[in-house]
């Protein structure tokens, strides 16, 4: 009896033992220490500060961006300018050594024609090439803008005609009647003004027109 009390009995003393080391198990298991907050406010710190730099990085590149588009449209319209004013430079020395060389060119147009006018037989086989070569020599120039100014027979027009002498015609007054040079354009350019006579009424003709206009 003894024996079995006493082995009864420590029995009951190991489940005791064994359940207030479950219990204490349990109890420390339940004692969960608070969380921290420290690593949190880090962590958030940390993004903070990395938005603001990216934030801040994305402004200066933007910033950059647009002084390179300025930078860009600026050369870009520099470079217009130049390519306009080279263009319309080129084009002016052109015309200018154009001009140049017909007007050295149309003392050389005057001897043909004279030339011409003074062959003793218009048939002759050498007159012929001559004028020929006059031909050729006007058609090459024509092509560059070179034009004839119309005077016989046309009102006198300063801008166009220089008149050297007035002479009594039947012809209405201020017609030129005669022409010593030829003149020339050259384009809408006058290369050289036509020289020419301009036709005024006979002396009795005048006088009678006075007298008319008095009465």
């Amino acid at each position: 009896m003894e024996n079995g009390k006493s082995e009864l009995e420590k029995k009951f003393e190991q489940d005791k033992e064994s359940t207030a080391s479950d219990s204490e198990i349990i109890r420390r298991a339940s004692i969960v220490p608070p969380p921290s907050e420290e690593p949190v406010e880090e962590e958030t710190v940390s993004k903070s500060n990395s938005l603001d730099e990216i934030s801040k990085l994305f402004e200066e590149k933007t910033k950059e961006l647009e002084e390179l588009k300025d930078r860009y449209l600026r050369v870009c319209a520099e470079y217009d300018n130049y390519r306009k004013r080279t263009t319309r430079e080129i084009k002016e020395i052109r015309e200018v050594a154009t001009e140049h060389l017909i007007k050295d060119l149309l003392p050389v147009l005057d001897n043909f024609e004279r030339a011409l006018q003074h062959v003793p037989d218009p048939e002759d086989a050498f007159a012929s090439g001559i004028r020929m070569v006059f031909s050729q020599l006007k058609d090459t120039l024509m092509a560059r803008g070179l034009l004839p100014i119309e005077a016989m027979g046309q009102p006198f027009d300063p801008n166009v005609h220089e008149a050297l002498a007035q002479i009594e015609s039947e012809q209405p007054e201020g017609t030129v009647v005669q022409e010593y040079q030829k003149g020339y354009l050259l384009g809408k350019r006058i290369l050289r003004p036509a020289k020419v006579v301009v036709s005024k009424l006979p002396e009795q003709t005048a006088q009678n027109n006075e007298e008319n206009k008095q009465q």
